[in-house]
């Protein structure tokens, strides 16, 4: 499942004040990130502004920008111009916004509803890869396919 971020208004930051404690953003975008890797879904983060330079977006999550225009107007737009909107979960604090992505087709979710949804999930686990390789029964198998000679 798709889910769109209103990544300044989630943060609480401007995108002035975002540009200016850039660590607040790579804190963000990092704990998006782990629930990524712990089966979130796909994850697209939109912010205001247009610097990309002040970081990286880490492994599962999409970031843009949406100079010259809101965030707001990008997430509403975009939900417009896709096939699907009932596909797209739009994660935001903001009212206003939650009623415009409604009315597009989309659903919504605060970011304590996205959380707590991300923290009750049961934790994947992938399968262990084991570097030694486990001893072969040869005999048991001999046997269970018949080709024991001692019994014929």
């Amino acid at each position: 499942m798709p889910y769109w971020f209103d990544g300044n208004n989630l943060m609480g930051l401007s995108a002035a004040a975002a540009r200016s404690d850039a660590q607040a953003c790579r804190a963000f975008l990092s704990t998006l990130s782990s629930y990524h890797r712990s089966g979130g879904g796909r994850f697209l983060v939109y912010f205001d502004g247009d610097d990309s330079r002040l970081f990286a977006a880490p492994p599962g999550v999409a970031v843009r920008y949406s100079a010259p225009e809101s965030t707001d107007a990008v997430i509403v737009r975009r939900l417009r111009e896709i096939r699907h909107p009932s596909e797209v979960i739009v994660v935001t604090n903001d009212h206003g916004l939650t009623v415009r992505c409604r009315d597009a087709g989309a659903a919504t979710m605060n970011w304590p509803e996205f959380t707590s949804k991300m923290q009750s999930r049961p934790p994947t686990h992938r399968r262990k890869q084991s570097t030694a390789q486990e001893p072969v029964d040869v005999e048991y198998w001999m046997r269970f396919f018949g080709l024991d000679k001692t019994n014929s």
